[in-house]
C-alpha cells in the first residue's frame, strides 16, 4: 500500500468525507489514491483559497475535520490565507501540501518551497514528512493535534516520493478521545450567586461560540427573562424575532442593542463564546462594560479577561457550563412552570413578523430586507465581506430555524462564496443563500461553476454597485475623497452566469425581488442560481464606528 493511501485510510476511519483542493503534479499520487477510496469525495475548486474556505465552512457546521490540499509552491501559498482564517476560527482543518522529491531538495526544482515555516504561526502543527514509513503516523498526529484541546488547523508537507512509496501493511493508529472541559465548581457557584442577585437585571451577549447551543441559550434566556444581544459573528445564536432579542452589538449594531447594553437597565453582563474583539465590541468601546459586573464563559481560557476585566470568568465547555447554571437556577422551579414560560415566549415570537419594505427607496438595505422576506424559514445565510455585509448584519432577522455565517475575523473578499459551497455540502437539505458583492465575485466568482459541477443548489445573491463599496465609503467618510478607480463600469454578473450555463436572474427594483418571482430560486433540483441585484450604492453603510476607530489611528 502506498504511504499516502495509508494516511488517507486513517482519516476515512475517523469519518472524514471530503478532500477540497486543486490537483497538480506534486499531489498527483494523493488524487490517484482516491480511486481506491470511494468513501472520500474530491471537491475540485477553481482556486486553492476557495477550497480552504469550503473546508473551513464544512468543518464549522459539521464538527468533522476536513482535508484541504494544495500543490507545492504557489498551491501551498494560496492556502495560507484560508489557513489563517481557520486559525482565527479555531477549526480543525488539515492542510496537506505537496513538494518536490526529497532527493531533489535544494537543487532549484520547479515550484520548490520550504512551506513549514510559512504555516507555522497559523497552525497548531506544521512539518514535512521525510520518511515514507512515518507518513500515516504523522497524519494521525496531525489529526489528533487538530481536534485536541482548543481545535485548530494543522499543516503537513508531503513530498511526492513520500506519497508514492509502498510501505506494505501499515500499523493500526489510534485517535485521542476529546475530553470535555468541566468548569471549576467554585467559578460556577460564584456566577450562580451573581445571577441570583441580579435577578431580571442581567443581559446576555452571545458570540460565535454560542451558536452550536442555540436551544440551551434560548432556555437560559427564557428562564432568567434576560434580554439577548449577539456579536456579528454570533448572529443566529438567538432567534431575532424573539421578544427578548435585542439584535446585534458591535459592527453594524442595531440601535436596540446599543441602547440596552450601554444603558442602565442591567447590572450584570454575561458574555458567552466571544473573544470580545474589535467587531464584537464597537472597537473595544468601554461603554459596553462601564458600571457592570461581567460573567465571561469560554472554552478557550486565553480569551477570558483578555480585553475587559472579568469579575466571574468561567473556563469550560460552553454548553456544559450553561447547563450547570440552568440546573442550579431551576432547582426552585417546576417543569410545568418552565414550559409555560417557554410557550409564552414562543407565542410572542410567532406573532412577530418582518414588515415588507414596500415604501423604501431601492438600495442595498431594501434589497437585503426584501431577501429576508423571500428566504425559507430554514435557510442558512452565508455572508461575504464587503459593504453589503453591514446591511446584512443589521437588517436580516434570523428566525428560529435559520442560520447565519460570516468570516468577519479573517475572511477575505470572496470567502463567502467558497464558504457557501462547504455549507451546502455540510447540510444538503438546508437552502443556502450566499450574499456577496461584485468585488468579491470578481475575486472568487468562478466557484459558482464549481457549485454547478457538484449540483449544489446555492442561491448566490450578488449586490452589484459597480465599486468597492466599503473602501469607497470608508475613504469618503474618513478623508472626504477617494480615487476614481475604486469604482468601475458596471459589469453584468447575470451575463457571466449565462455564459457559464448557470441559472440567473436580475433585480433592478423592488418589484423584481418579490416572493412570487423567487419561488423557483429554491428548487433544489435545478442546481445553483445567480441573482444579480443592481443598486447605485450611494447611501452610507452602517460602518461609522469602525471609521471613527480608524480615524483615531489607535492601532
Amino acid at each position: 500500500m502506498r504511504a499516502i493511501e495509508a494516511g488517507l485510510r486513517f482519516m476515512v476511519n475517523q469519518g472524514v468525507k471530503y478532500i477540497f483542493g486543486v490537483p497538480a503534479g506534486s499531489i498527483n499520487a494523493l488524487y490517484d489514491c482516491l480511486h481506491e477510496l470511494p468513501e472520500l469525495t474530491s471537491i475540485v475548486a477553481k482556486h486553492e483559497s476557495s477550497s480552504g474556505y469550503m473546508a473551513a465552512a464544512y468543518t464549522r457546521i459539521t464538527g468533522i475535520p476536513s482535508v484541504c490540499v494544495g500543490s507545492s509552491g504557489p498551491g501551498a501559498t494560496n492556502l495560507v490565507t484560508p489557513a489563517a482564517n481557520a486559525w482565527r476560527e479555531k477549526l480543525p482543518v488539515i492542510f496537506l501540501t505537496g513538494a518536490i522529491p526529497t532527493t531533489k531538495f535544494g537543487r532549484g526544482g520547479g515550484q520548490e518551497l520550504h512551506a513549514d515555516p510559512i504555516f507555522a504561526s497559523i497552525t497548531k502543527l506544521s512539518k514535512t514528512v521525510t520518511n515514507p514509513e512515518d507518513l500515516p503516523r504523522v497524519i494521525a498526529e496531525a489529526y489528533n493535534t487538530a481536534i485536541s484541546g482548543i481545535p485548530g488547523p494543522v499543516h503537513i508537507t508531503i513530498p511526492i516520493n513520500m506519497q508514492m512509496t509502498d510501505i506494505g501493511t501499515p500499523e493500526v493508529l489510534s485517535v485521542s478521545a476529546v475530553q470535555p472541559v468541566s468548569p471549576a465548581q467554585e467559578d460556577v457557584d460564584a456566577a450562580v450567586a451573581a445571577i441570583a442577585q441580579a435577578g431580571r437585571r442581567g443581559v446576555l451577549l452571545l458570540g460565535h461560540g454560542a451558536k452550536e447551543f442555540k436551544d440551551t441559550m434560548l432556555r437560559f434566556a427564557e428562564l432568567t427573562g434576560w434580554h439577548v444581544a449577539t456579536t456579528p459573528r454570533g448572529k443566529g445564536a438567538f432567534p431575532e424575532n424573539h421578544p427578548l432579542a435585542l439584535g446585534v452589538y458591535g459592527l453594524a449594531s442595531n440601535d436596540s442593542a446599543v441602547e440596552y447594553l450601554r444603558g442602565d437597565q442591567h447590572d450584570l453582563l454575561m458574555i458567552v463564546g466571544s473573544a470580545l474583539g474589535e467587531s464584537a465590541t464597537s472597537s473595544w468601546d468601554e461603554r459596553l462594560v462601564d458600571g457592570k459586573q461581567l460573567i465571561h464563559i469560554d472554552h478557550d481560557k486565553r480569551e477570558l479577561g483578555k480585553n475587559f476585566e472579568t469579575d466571574y470568568p468561567i473556563h469550560g465547555d460552553i454548553e456544559l457550563v450553561v447547563w450547570q447554571l440552568i440546573d442550579r437556577l431551576t432547582m426552585s422551579m417546576s417543569e410545568e412552570g418552565l414550559q409555560e414560560i417557554s410557550l409564552a415566549y414562543k407565542e410572542a415570537a410567532a406573532a412577530s413578523v418582518v414588515t415588507e419594505p414596500a415604501s423604501e427607496d431601492w438600495n442595498t438595505r431594501t434589497a437585503i430586507r426584501q431577501l429576508n422576506l423571500i428566504a425559507p424559514d430554514n435557510a442558512r445565510y452565508y455572508v461575504d465581506i464587503g459593504e453589503f455585509m453591514t446591511y446584512s448584519i443589521q437588517n436580516l432577522i434570523i428566525r428560529e430555524n435559520q442560520a447565519f455565517d460570516i468570516n468577519i475575523n479573517f475572511g477575505g473578499m470572496g470567502s463567502g462564496i467558497g464558504g457557501a459551497l462547504g455549507a451546502q455540502l455540510a447540510e444538503p437539505e438546508r437552502p443556502t443563500i450566499c450574499i456577496t458583492g461584485d468585488g468579491c465575485f470578481f475575486m472568487h466568482g468562478l466557484e459558482v461553476l464549481t457549485a454547478k459541477e457538484y449540483h449544489l443548489p446555492i442561491v448566490f445573491v450578488v449586490i452589484n454597485n459597480a465599486r468597492l463599496g466599503m473602501v469607497y465609503h470608508g475613504h469618503m467618510m474618513q478623508y472626504k475623497r477617494c480615487l476614481d478607480d475604486f469604482s468601475q463600469q458596471r459589469t453584468s454578473i447575470a451575463d457571466v452566469a449565462k455564459a457559464l450555463g448557470i441559472r440567473y436572474a436580475q433585480a433592478n427594483s423592488l418589484e423584481e425581488l418579490q416572493p412570487e418571482l423567487a419561488k423557483s430560486w429554491f428548487d433544489q433540483s435545478q442546481g445553483p442560481i445567480v441573482i444579480e441585484v443592481n443598486v447605485e450604492g450611494n447611501e452610507i453603510p452602517p460602518m461609522g464606528e469602525r471609521v471613527k476607530f480608524l480615524q483615531g489611528a489607535t492601532y
